[in-house]
């Protein structure tokens, strides 16, 4: 319609008194306005390209959306150099309609969904589209957080039940234990010394048994982290000393910094302590017998870093992404349960699980907490509603 006004004003011109063309012209100035004040309050970012995939239109979402630098001139940017991944170019000379969807890591982590559709050419313009972005970070993470949540959820009630078929032969090997040195009582020599000695390593076993079935349980159920302010230092201490014996038996060389004067971090003790048992234990199983393990303890800016690494086989490029899932893990017997919990853990303490690995040099594992509390959070709901 507006073309079809401004056609027969520019047919009418040489017969239109200055006053009413001024009038026309001020008529057309406002709409322009208009629609730039619409196009800008869109949360979607629009653009228009060029047959070479230059921007020659877009409104002030793309220019959030496709991180555009200030007062670029239209024509002069390639949607390429904001969105790499597709093949921009082929897609618009197929003069086709397409879609799809694309990560952005700078400078900010964004999931972009985008439309391509053809505009009707007009003389002397060429080919263009129009591209329409819109963010979808914020259904992507939640729709992985509920889907983690419920592996979380049927997750504990298999551990439950399983805990639960554990539990009472434990018990009933503990009872039998129990009448067994009831029965030594009566006995006296050497033989019944070494029978009491391996009943009492009988005993021990059974009680970490134990305890590994209940630390197991609570790294697994959902609670809220509790925080106070602990000592970097003494926590790491804890988490390792379930380990010690293993470490031992097997022969593992185990060298250790902490860089001293951290100061304390806020955090649920008992969570920590199970995410650094979990990371020694995984570095412990790949180094395997007389290998080696490095633990580090430092501060990173804002963040307190545990660092565990380790000089076993590594881990292949193409298996890193998937770790911290439910039952993928590159060990024998594993069940990927491990870092689950460690990656959990570190978002619920407003930190991160870093891993990095080189195929037959080894892995690195660094769990990160900030110094001060931080409020966790996803993205900030968008406003809605209109004027």
């Amino acid at each position: 319609m507006k073309a079809s006004f401004l056609e027969k004003l520019l047919e009418r011109a040489p017969r239109v008194e200055p006053a009413e063309l001024q009038t026309h012209l001020t008529r057309l100035a406002e709409e322009k306005g208009f629609l730039e004040t619409l196009f800008n309050t869109l949360q979607e970012g629009v653009t228009v390209l060029d047959g070479e995939g230059r921007l020659v239109y877009w409104n002030r979402a793309a220019e959030r959306l496709l991180n555009l630098p200030d007062a670029i001139e239209p024509g002069t940017w390639l949607l390429s150099r904001s969105l790499r991944g597709p093949d921009w170019k082929s897609l618009l000379q197929e003069r086709k309609s397409s879609s799809g969807s694309l990560e952005v890591s700078y400078p900010e982590f964004r999931i972009l969904q985008y439309a391509l559709v053809p505009l009707e050419e007009e003389d002397g313009e060429g080919p263009r589209h129009v591209a329409v972005f819109h963010d979808a970070t914020r259904e992507r993470v939640e729709a992985k957080s509920a889907v983690e949540t419920g592996r979380a959820e049927a997750l504990t009630l298999l551990a439950a039940e399983v805990a639960h078929e554990i539990g009472n032969p434990l018990n009933s090997i503990h009872l039998q234990l129990q009448v067994m040195d009831k029965d030594l009582r009566e006995m006296a020599g050497k033989p019944a010394d070494k029978v009491r000695q391996s009943l009492e390593v009988c005993r021990q076993e059974v009680r970490r048994l134990d305890g590994l079935i209940a630390r197991f349980l609570r790294a697994l159920r959902p609670q809220t982290a509790q925080k106070l302010p602990e000592s970097a230092e003494r926590v790491l201490e804890e988490g390792l000393s379930p380990l010690k014996a293993e470490l031992q038996d097997r022969k593992i060389l185990v060298e250790k910094e902490v860089v001293p004067g951290l100061g304390p971090v806020p955090m649920d003790r008992e969570q920590v302590q199970q995410a650094i048992y979990n990371l020694g234990r995984n570095a412990m199983q790949a180094a395997g017998e007389q290998g080696l393990v490095r633990i580090t303890l430092r501060r990173e800016g804002d963040f307190a870093v545990w660092e565990f690494r380790d000089n076993g086989p590594g881990i292949r490029p193409e298996d890193l992404p998937h770790l911290g899932q439910p039952f993928y893990t590159t060990k024998h017997g594993g069940t990927g349960l491990g870092l689950m919990i460690v990656q959990r853990i570190a978002r619920e303490h407003g930190g991160e699980l870093q891993l990095q690995s080189v195929p037959g040099k080894g892995t690195t594992a660094r769990f990160r907490l900030p110094f001060s509390e931080r409020r966790v959070h996803l993205l900030e709901a968008k406003a809605s509603g209109g004027p």
